[in-house]
């Protein structure tokens, strides 16, 4: 992933979920159980925002199936890879 997809994604979920934005967020940075702990609800408003954001088209069951939503780097991979697919 490119660190302008990571910076994006990061801002994102921090306007999505109402995080803080002093709270430091990485790549590393778990998203479900400890970190950040999204519930069901969360997941689907950051999944529109990034939707709009990146243009690209997603459901949950496609981020569980990539496991996109272990880390945040793994969502900016999954972001990046279904931005560029769209390209196409």
């Amino acid at each position: 992933m490119s660190a302008a997809t990571l910076q994006r994604v990061i801002r994102i979920i921090v306007s999505a979920t109402g995080l803080s934005p002093e709270q430091r967020l990485d790549a590393s940075t778990p998203l479900i159980g400890a970190g950040i702990a999204l519930d069901s609800v969360a997941v689907l408003e950051l999944l529109v925002a990034l939707e709009k954001e990146f243009k690209i088209e997603a459901d949950p069951e496609e981020l569980r199936r990539a496991n996109a939503l272990a880390t945040v780097g793994a969502l900016a991979d999954f972001v990046e890879s279904k931005a560029k697919a769209s390209e196409r």
